[in-house]
C-alpha cells in the first residue's frame, strides 16, 4: 500500500498576503469604531498638538516686521526740500525724467502747544502708485478739501480729538473727517491733508530705481548746486524672508515632534490596552507585521481625525490671537494672509508623525512572547543608561552646531534645534528613573504614583517630552523677547510713565532757561502746582542748572535765553578745531533732589564737587565754559545710583553739582523747571490736561515716549506655554492613571479613601510637570547659550516672573488640578473587561 502526497489545493503566499493585511486593517478600524471612546483622550492629545503647531506656524508666518514700512512697493525714496517751491518742481521733473512713475508726498511738522512733540502734517494720495500700502482709512472719509484733516489714532489720543474736531496746529482750521494709519507701520503717527492745500517744508519721493536710472538722477543734480535734492533711503536687500522662512520651518519642525511625542504617549497605553488582542492575533497566526499593522492603522485613523480637529482649532486661535499680533509687529495683519503650502504640509506631517508614532509601540508589542501578551503584563523598560548616552551624544553633536552657525546659517541652525531638542528629551527616562529612586522615602500614596511613573515608562516618558519641550519653546521665546527687550532700552528712556518734566521755555528752547522766565517764576511756579493738583498725588521737585557769572544771554528763534553748563565729549572737527557733543544734563544737587533720589545729605562728602552716575565715565568728559573758552575736568565727583530717577531731555543720567561746589567754582543756580511724578501711570487725558495748562501759563511738558514692549509677547507665550503643558499634563496623566485602574480598584477594596486617590493623580501630575519644566527651561537655556556664546551678556537679563510660572505655577497647578478632579470612586471594586 503506497501513500502519496498530494499537494495542498490551498495556494498563495505563506503568510497571507494582500488578503491578510485587508482583513487586519478592517479588524483594526473596527477596533477604533467600538473603542473611538477609550481613545478619545489620544485624539484630543494630537489635536492639541496640531493646534499648536498650526497656530504657531500661522502666527510666526507673520510675526516678521514689515519691511515696506517707508517705501511701500517702491525700492528707493528721494527726499527734497520744500522750501524752495521752484527748486521742488525742477526736482521732481529731474525725477520723473530718470525714474517715470512716482509718488510725491509732503511733510510738514507743526507744533504742539505746551508739549516738546511735534506733529507730521502729511499730504498724500490716496492708492499712489508705490503708497497704497502706506496709507489705510479706519474711520470717516479722506479728507479732499483745504479745510479737512485725517488723524492717527495716537494724534488724535494725544490731542483729544475726535470725529468733527478742529484741528490748527499749522495755522489753518481744518475738520477731522476721518481716521487713518499706515498698514505697514502702526507706530507711524501723522496728520493727513490733502495735497492741495499742502505747504511741504520736505517731499519724499517714492520711486522703482534700477542702476541705470539711479545713476542717471544722482548725475543730474550732482551738476545743480542749488538742487533741492537732500538725500536718499535705499531700501535694504530682502533678508527677513531667509529669517521668516528658517523661524517658520523652526516651528513646524518642533512641533510636528511634539505632535509625535504626544501621539506615541498615545499609542504605548493603546498598545496595552490591546496586549491581550494582538496576544490572540498573534496565537493564531499573525506575523509580527500584522501585529505591526494593527497599531499603524490605527495611528493613521488617529492621525486624520486629530488633523482635521487640530487644523480647525488652530485656524481659530489665529484668528483670536491676529489683533494681539499686530500691535506687537507694528504692522496690520490679512486673515487670510497664511502659509497655506506649509499648513498643509503641517496637516500631513501631522498625519505621517501620528502613523510613525504608532510604529515604535506596534514594534515593541509585535516581539513579546505569546504567553507574555496574553497576560497582559507591560513590557519591562529598557535600562535609562542607554537614552543618556544617546543624549549626550545629540546634545554635544547640536550644541556644537549652533556654536558654529554663526545666527546665520540655516542648515546648521535647524539641524542643531532639532539634535540638541531630541537630545533633552533622552534624557526623560533618566529623570523619572531619579524620581522613582526616591519614592522609598515618601508615603504609600506618593511612593506608588512615582513608581507608576517608572513602571510605564513608555507613555510617561513621551508625556514628559511633551510637557519638556511644549515648556522650552515658551522659555525660549520668553527668553529672547527679554533679550530683545533690554537691547531696545540700552538707552534708557528720558522719563517713566509716571513722570512729567515742565520746561520754562518753548519747545525748541527747552533746554534753555529764558530770560523773563526768570522774572516770572512766582506766577509759572503757581501754574505748576496747579498742573501737580490736576493729577494723582503727584510730587514737585523744582529743577536748577549751572550758569557762569558771566554769561551772556543770546537769542534762540523768538527767545531770549541762559546758556547752562553740561557734561560733554570733545572731538576734533573741520580744520582740528575742537567741537563739544553734549552728553547729559548737570543739575544743582539742592535739598530737593537729593530726598528723591534717596540720598542723605550727611553721605556726601564735604570735598565732593559733583555727584555723577556709576556709568558715566567722567574721565572722558568736559564741561565746556563758553564764556572763558576753556574746559573745567569733571574731579572731586562721588559716584551715585539715580537707578530710575530719571529727569528728561536726554538719554543719558543726568548728574549734579553740590552746593560747596557751586561755591568753589563760583557758579550761579538758574532755574531749569520742575519734576512731576504722579503715583501712578499718567493717562492721555492727564496729559492733555497738562498740556493745555502748560500752554495757557507759557511753559512746555515732556512725557514719556510711547513705545513698543514685547510684554504682551512674553505673555502669550508664558500662558500658551502653561495651556499647553497642562492640557497635555491632564490627558497623559488620565491615562497613565487608567491603566493603573485595576490597583485603585485593589486600594479602594482595601480602605483607601479620596485622599489617597487625589494624592496619586496629584503626585503623577505634579512630578511630570516639575520635571517637564526644568528640563525645558534648562534646554532652552542650552540652545540659546550655544547661539549667543560670543554675546552672553545679550541673555544677562533673566525673566525671573516668568520662569517662575514655569517652574512653580505649572507644577502647582497640576497638582492642584490632579486633587481636585480625582477624588471620585472607581465604578466597580474588581470588574476587568474580558477581551
Amino acid at each position: 500500500m503506497t501513500a502519496l502526497a498530494h499537494g495542498s489545493p490551498l495556494g498563495g503566499p505563506r503568510h497571507g498576503g494582500m488578503a491578510a493585511r485587508r482583513a487586519v486593517v478592517r479588524w483594526a478600524g473596527r477596533m477604533f469604531r467600538r473603542e473611538w471612546r477609550q481613545q478619545l483622550l489620544v485624539v484630543t492629545l494630537l489635536s492639541v498638538a496640531v493646534t499648536g503647531a498650526i497656530g504657531s506656524i500661522t502666527i510666526a508666518s507673520n510675526a516678521v516686521p514689515a519691511d515696506d514700512g517707508d517705501f511701500g512697493s517702491a525700492n528707493l525714496v528721494l527726499t527734497f526740500d520744500g522750501s524752495d517751491p521752484q527748486r521742488l518742481h525742477a526736482g521732481l521733473d529731474a525725477a520723473r525724467r530718470s525714474f517715470g512713475s512716482i509718488e510725491v508726498i509732503g511733510h510738514r511738522s507743526a507744533r504742539v502747544p505746551g508739549d516738546v512733540e511735534k506733529v507730521d502734517y502729511r499730504s498724500q494720495v490716496p492708492d499712489g502708485a508705490f503708497g497704497g500700502d502706506l496709507l489705510a482709512l479706519r474711520r470717516g472719509s479722506y479728507p479732499t478739501g483745504p479745510d479737512q484733516v485725517a488723524v492717527t489714532n495716537g494724534v488724535a489720543a494725544s490731542l483729544r480729538l475726535q470725529m468733527g474736531s478742529i484741528l490748527a496746529l499749522d495755522g489753518r482750521r481744518r475738520t477731522v473727517v476721518g481716521i487713518v494709519e499706515n498698514p505697514s507701520k502702526l507706530s507711524d503717527e501723522f496728520a493727513l491733508i490733502s495735497p492741495s492745500s499742502a505747504r511741504p517744508d520736505g517731499v519724499s519721493v517714492l520711486v522703482e530705481a534700477n542702476a541705470a536710472s539711479r545713476g542717471s538722477f544722482y548725475r543730474s543734480q550732482g551738476d545743480r548746486p542749488d538742487s533741492a535734492f537732500s538725500g536718499s533711503i535705499e531700501q535694504g536687500s530682502d533678508v527677513s524672508s531667509a529669517a521668516e522662512t528658517l523661524a517658520i520651518f523652526s516651528v513646524a519642525t518642533v512641533f510636528i515632534l511634539l505632535a509625535s511625542l504626544v501621539a506615541a504617549a498615545g499609542f504605548a497605553v493603546v498598545a496595552q490596552r490591546r496586549l491581550r488582542q494582538l496576544g490572540m492575533l498573534a496565537a493564531v497566526g499573525g506575523t509580527q507585521k500584522h501585529l505591526r499593522l494593527v497599531l499603524l492603522t490605527n495611528g493613521a485613523v488617529v492621525g486624520v481625525t486629530a488633523a482635521v480637529v487640530g487644523t480647525v482649532a488652530g485656524l481659530a486661535l489665529w484668528v483670536v490671537f491676529a489683533p494681539t499680533l499686530e500691535s506687537a509687529v507694528d504692522h496690520r495683519i490679512g486673515r487670510l494672509s497664511l502659509p497655506w503650502g506649509l499648513i498643509t504640509m503641517a496637516v500631513l506631517l501631522s498625519v505621517l508623525a501620528a502613523t510613525a508614532a504608532a510604529w515604535w509601540p506596534g514594534r515593541t508589542v509585535s516581539r513579546l512572547p505569546v504567553m507574555l501578551a496574553l497576560s497582559g503584563r507591560p513590557p519591562t523598560p529598557r535600562p535609562a543608561r542607554h537614552s543618556a548616552i544617546a543624549a549626550v551624544a545629540l546634545l554635544a553633536a547640536g550644541i556644537a552646531c549652533l556654536a558654529v552657525s554663526g545666527r546665520d546659517r540655516a542648515p546648521l541652525i535647524v539641524a542643531g534645534l532639532v539634535t540638541t531638542i531630541v537630545g533633552s528629551l533622552l534624557l526623560g527616562p533618566l529623570a523619572i528613573r531619579t524620581f522613582s529612586a526616591v519614592a522609598v522615602r515618601v508615603s504609600i500614596a506618593p511612593r506608588l504614583a512615582l513608581r507608576d511613573l517608572a513602571r510605564y515608562q513608555a507613555r510617561s516618558g513621551a508625556a514628559l517630552a511633551a510637557v519638556t519641550l511644549a515648556l522650552g519653546i515658551a522659555t525660549a521665546l520668553i527668553v529672547t523677547a527679554s533679550a530683545e527687550e533690554a537691547k531696545a532700552a540700552a538707552e534708557p528712556p528720558t522719563l517713566s510713565d509716571r513722570q512729567l518734566r515742565v520746561y520754562l521755555g518753548p519747545p525748541d528752547a527747552s533746554k534753555f532757561t529764558p530770560v523773563d522766565a526768570v522774572a516770572q517764576l512766582g506766577r509759572l511756579g503757581a501754574s505748576v502746582r496747579q498742573l501737580a493738583h490736576q493729577l494723582d498725588r503727584a510730587t514737585v521737585i523744582p529743577l536748577r542748572k549751572v550758569m557762569q557769572p558771566n554769561a551772556r544771554p543770546f537769542v534762540l528763534g523768538d527767545t531770549r535765553v541762559i546758556p547752562p553748563l553740561e557734561l560733554a565729549r570733545r572731538f576734533d572737527g573741520a580744520g582740528g578745531r575742537k567741537q563739544y557733543r553734549a552728553e547729559s544734563q548737570l543739575l544743582v544737587a539742592t535739598p530737593a533732589v537729593l530726598e528723591y533720589l534717596g540720598i542723605d545729605p550727611a553721605a556726601v562728602k564735604p570735598s565732593t564737587d559733583f555727584l555723577t552716575d556709576r556709568s558715566v565715565a567722567t574721565g572722558e568728559l568736559v564741561i565746556p565754559t563758553f564764556a572763558s573758552h576753556a574746559e573745567i575736568a569733571v574731579a572731586n565727583d562721588q559716584k551715585i545710583e539715580t537707578g530710575d530717577h530719571l529727569f528728561g531731555s536726554s538719554s543719558a543720567p543726568p548728574n549734579f553739582v553740590t552746593l560747596a561746589g557751586l561755591r568753589r567754582h563760583s557758579w550761579k543756580q538758574i532755574p531749569a523747571g520742575w519734576l512731576i511724578e504722579s503715583s501712578r501711570p499718567l493717562t492721555h487725558e492727564e496729559i492733555g490736561d497738562a498740556r493745555d495748562t502748560a500752554a495757557e501759563a507759557g511753559l512746555t511738558i515732556e512725557v514719556q515716549s510711547e513705545g513698543r514692549s514685547l510684554a504682551t509677547a512674553k505673555d502669550i507665550a508664558t500662558a500658551a506655554g502653561a495651556v499647553l503643558a497642562l492640557a497635555i499634563l491632564a490627558l497623559t496623566v488620565g491615562l497613565i492613571r487608567s491603566e493603573s485602574a485595576g490597583d485603585l480598584r485593589t486600594l479602594t477594596a482595601a480602605g483607601a479613601g479620596s485622599n489617597i486617590r487625589r494624592t496619586l493623580t496629584a503626585t503623577t501630575a505634579g512630578a511630570l510637570a516639575l520635571l517637564g519644566a526644568l528640563l525645558g527651561v534648562a534646554g532652552a537655556y542650552v540652545v540659546l547659550l550655544a547661539m549667543y556664546y560670543d554675546d552672553l551678556g545679550h541673555l544677562s537679563g533673566v525673566p525671573l516672573s516668568y520662569l517662575a510660572v514655569a517652574v512653580v505655577g505649572v507644577p502647582l497647578a497640576a497638582t492642584a488640578a490632579g486633587w481636585l478632579l480625582a477624588g471620585r470612586e472607581p465604578p466597580a471594586i474588581a470588574r476587568r473587561v474580558i477581551e
